[in-house]
């Protein structure tokens, strides 16, 4: 099971950043609906899925493409 780590520890699963990655305006910037916890918005940038700006990253888009 492929999981992400955060810089303080928590885990993440792949497919939960896919979910948020999916949660995303036209333009490609990423918001976090308040379903989802805030730390996964955080490991997502921390983890390059999400640029610093709110953006999906190409990485981003590789994760999206594996699940979605």
């Amino acid at each position: 099971m492929s999981a992400v780590m955060s810089a303080d520890g928590l885990e993440f699963e792949e497919q939960q950043i896919a979910e948020l990655l999916e949660c995303r305006f036209g333009d490609g910037m990423v918001y976090l609906p308040k379903t989802k916890p805030r730390q996964l918005l955080y490991v997502a940038v921390i983890n390059g899925f999400i640029d610093t700006e709110g953006y999906l990253t190409r990485k981003g888009r590789m994760l999206l493409a594996r699940y979605f």
